[in-house]
């Protein structure tokens, strides 16, 4: 009898601890909704703009909570507008030059994911790095001089190193569903060309929102 007792309780511990190590999805792959507020440069020349898209990310968890996170995301193309004002280096007319260029956004980015599962939600924090590809500095500069301005001298990258830093909150409605209300980050690109007048580094913001599913 006290054999067979000890079995049991070794199994039941034994299960029990598996149960316990497992109680986290170990896979999450989300869809989103995603906001940019751009600033494209530093120099007050370019104003900022807002983007709009989506994407979807996919996170593997190592433990509870650490995990390792793949994401990619896109923005529409949309028309800017602005004007620069006359008698500088940049419109060194007397006319302010009246500028018009398009621009779209795509980022692929990885990094690691820290998230904290309490009962009834589950705010985490992330880091990710990765590039960022855009056509608006290239378009830019296409339509500058046509416009009488004079803020390039050669035809920018539409490539840059990216940067996200940031966090938000996970809802789970079921075993397999979570609902992820805000997410909100510092994201850096570094686009440099002569627009940016010598700093490279565009310091934008970033609101995410969407569905996750977990296996």
């Amino acid at each position: 009898m006290k054999i067979r007792s000890t079995v049991i309780l070794g199994i039941t511990l034994l299960f029990g601890t598996m149960a316990f190590a497992q109680d986290y999805h170990k896979i999450e792959v989300t869809g989103d909704y995603s906001y940019v507020h751009a600033n494209p440069q530093n120099n007050n020349i370019i104003p900022t703009f807002s983007l709009n898209g989506g994407g979807g990310s996919a996170a593997f968890y190592f433990s509870k909570l650490i995990g390792i996170e793949a994401e990619f995301e896109g923005y529409g193309s949309y028309t800017h507008n602005f004007t620069i004002s006359a008698g500088n280096a940049a419109c060194p007319g007397t006319v302010p030059c009246a500028v018009s260029a398009q621009g779209n956004l795509f980022t692929y980015n990885v990094g690691p994911i820290v998230k904290f599962r309490l009962s009834h939600f589950e705010p985490f924090v992330e880091t990710l790095f990765g590039g960022a590809h855009s056509n608006f500095y290239g378009n830019l500069y296409k339509n500058c001089g046509t416009a009488g301005c004079a803020v390039a001298s050669k035809s920018p990258s539409n490539n840059a190193f990216d940067f996200l830093i940031g966090g938000g909150i996970d809802i789970p409605v079921s075993e397999h569903i979570a609902i992820r209300p805000a997410q909100f980050e510092y994201f850096l690109t570094r686009f440099g060309n002569d627009f940016t007048k010598g700093n490279n580094n565009q310091s934008n913001f970033r609101y995410q929102a969407g569905v996750q599913f977990r296996f």
